[in-house]
């Protein structure tokens, strides 16, 4: 069997132009004045013009809407980076709707197309929909990570005190005015997530790109949520998304902290120390053999 994608358009040529530039289709061929077959995706993608208003086949019979609307059925379109191609359609002409957002499968934005079609673009990461897969695997239970901004900034701070004061209390170190200006002297926004589970935020992390490599700079529970496996999942989470780069991670983690044991655990080794902060060390793994 093979599946053909239809998409009907109100203006061909626009369409034409659009589906190319945005997700780098190319024009096969003409299929007389009002169709077009463009390749280079997985099926055969055909643009038909039809005019707003017209009644479609089929027993429904409803007129053709260009404005936005949604269907059950609408297009996936899966890339190596999410965020080059969102930004690639969105200057084509798409509509953003939702930012990526990253689950244990993978990074997807929501967007449509000029024309009022729903469109996905989605990253697998990892093991991508075998995340999902119900074959004994621990259920990820919700765990989503949603891009953080700068409004979010005192909320954010609030989440690391409260996850590091037992830590920085046992050793003389709680200071909050120091912890804001920890937090302020590094912190990107467009590098932090906010670590989601069951609908509901509970820590946040922040990764961004440092020289070779990645650097985990925050990764925070609130204290209600510690304890439960979840830094665990997303530690999981941040080192295949490394190694699906061939990328090392470097971080620093706070002498004494219960954290040292964590990163160790997770494959980190001890590169340097200061008088506070201990640095690690998690260098890329190779890609497994296939069996």
């Amino acid at each position: 069997m093979r599946i053909l994608v239809n998409i009907d358009v109100p203006d061909l040529e626009h369409a034409i132009a659009f589906y190319r530039q945005a997700f780098g289709l190319r024009l096969h061929r003409r299929l007389g004045p009002t169709g077009a077959e463009m390749l280079g995706a997985d099926a055969p993608i055909y643009l038909l013009e039809k005019a707003a208003g017209t009644p479609a086949a089929g027993a429904a019979r409803q007129p053709r809407d260009y404005a936005r609307h949604w269907t059950p059925v609408h297009l996936d379109v899966v890339v190596e980076d999410v965020d080059s191609a969102v930004a690639r359609a969105v200057a084509a002409g798409a509509r953003l709707e939702d930012p990526p957002a990253t689950h244990a499968w993978g990074r997807i934005a929501h967007l449509s197309d000029p024309y009022g079609h729903g469109i996905c673009i989605l990253q697998f990461l990892g093991r991508g929909y075998d995340e999902l897969a119900q074959d004994g695997a621990t259920d990820p239970g919700g765990l989503r990570f949603t891009p953080a901004s700068e409004s979010d900034f005192e909320a954010l701070l609030a989440l690391r005190i409260a996850a590091m004061r037992e830590s920085l209390e046992r050793l003389g170190r709680f200071d909050p005015e120091r912890a804001r200006t920890r937090l302020r002297g590094n912190f990107r926004p467009d590098c932090t997530w906010h670590i989601e589970r069951n609908g509901q935020r509970v820590g946040f992390y922040a990764v961004r790109p440092d020289g070779d490599g990645l650097r985990l700079d925050h990764l925070y529970l609130h204290p209600e949520a510690q304890g439960q496996g979840l830094g665990g999942e997303v530690m999981r989470w941040i080192l295949r998304y490394a190694d699906s780069r061939g990328l090392p991670v470097t971080l620093g983690a706070l002498r004494g902290s219960d954290s040292n044991r964590f990163y160790r655990r997770h494959g980190f080794v001890q590169t340097g120390e200061g008088e506070w902060d201990i640095e690690y060390l998690r260098e890329c793994l190779p890609p497994a053999s296939p069996e």
